[in-house]
């Protein structure tokens, strides 16, 4: 049977492991689950409606359609024509989860864009985006799945985006009571060796002391007085000065400002933490985070960032676009601190 000290022993440790976990899985794994089930809902849609939606949201950056045409056929390497202040762009859209765009695929789309006498290109695909690709975009915008789910899903209806978020919190659900319980199991575990080691040396200690102990037994009066007026362990506690309390005061939320002032008070803010390299505004919901690399990207790392988000209720529910540092694998990350 754990004594009290084992149980204490057990939620601690279960606590230490779980909490943390908890936060992962709770910003960033149902986050992910909810990403993923959305793309594939994406990648089911007619190639047409799948377009239409990315068309409406580059409107938000001042694009308009041109001509919408069939899925490319014969070698096309562009499937919409864009127009923005005068000026022709070119959009190619890869639908399928499968998608690898690669340096061949930029350079045959850029090439299009100049013989069509075009100013840019735009690459958007549910896959992924090679290295190679980034490393020679020539000029044009590439864009793969998070990024293009980050782009369309405020324009999906909101059936289908509740549909999502339901699905992600019953995984997300799953995912944490198996932390918890193998949390606990571990915590049971520490707990177990904690105990049996600390019987072990008490049998040593009882061991170690009885011969002292009868030898005390037998002591003469005068010594008995001596011991007597030794100061005794709670007295010795009770002298001991206390220890300080640690006091962490959250600094207040700023109050007063407008929108535009918030904005800019956050920028500052997070500009100041460990590990950015730089930060704005790319859009009204989204916040551009460019990492330097000194810090790894993780829970404590964007729980900062949530953390100064949250003193702004206008705000709260923005994205974060990490951006990995440069010559970085990383792929660009986007995430939400909390929900609308």
């Amino acid at each position: 049977m754990l004594t009290v000290s084992a149980v204490m022993t057990m939620l601690g440790v279960a606590v230490a492991i779980g909490a943390p976990l908890t936060i992962y899985l709770w910003r960033v794994r149902r986050r992910n689950h909810e990403i993923g089930r959305g793309l594939a809902a994406l990648a089911g849609m007619r190639w047409r409606e799948f377009s239409g939606f990315v068309v409406e949201a580059l409107q938000a950056q001042g694009f308009e359609a041109d001509r919408l045409e069939s899925s490319p056929k014969g070698g096309q390497t562009a499937d919409l024509k864009l127009t923005r202040n005068g000026e022709s762009w070119l959009l190619s859209c890869k639908q399928g989860l499968n998608y690898r765009i690669d340096a061949s695929h930029v350079a045959s789309l850029a090439d299009a864009v100049r013989f069509a006498g075009a100013s840019g290109g735009i690459v958007a695909t549910l896959g992924t985006i090679q290295k190679d690709a980034q490393a020679s975009s020539r000029g044009m915008e590439l864009m793969d799945g998070q990024a293009v789910w980050a782009l369309v899903e405020p324009l999906l209806p909101a059936g289908l985006r509740r549909e999502l978020g339901e699905y992600a919190q019953r995984r997300n659900i799953r995912e944490l009571v198996l932390a918890w319980v193998v949390a606990l199991l571990l915590g049971g575990a520490v707990a177990f060796a904690t105990s049996n080691g600390a019987d072990s040396n008490s049998e040593g200690e009882d061991a170690g002391v009885s011969a002292p102990s009868t030898a005390a037994s037998t002591a003469t009066p005068a010594a008995g007085k001596q011991d007597s007026d030794a100061p005794t362990a709670a007295t010795a506690a009770q002298d001991a000065p206390a220890a300080p309390a640690a006091v962490a005061a959250s600094a207040p939320p700023d109050s007063g400002l407008d929108e535009t002032q918030q904005r800019r008070k956050v920028v500052e803010r997070v500009r100041q933490l460990a590990g950015i390299k730089q930060v704005s505004w790319s859009t009204r919901s989204t916040l551009l985070v460019v990492m330097d690399g000194s810090v790894a990207d993780g829970p404590a790392f964007t729980g900062s960032i949530c953390a100064i988000l949250e003193n702004y209720e206008a705000l709260r529910a923005s994205r974060l676009q990490l951006q990995p540092p440069e010559g970085s694998d990383a792929r660009v990350r986007f995430m939400q601190c909390r929900n609308y």
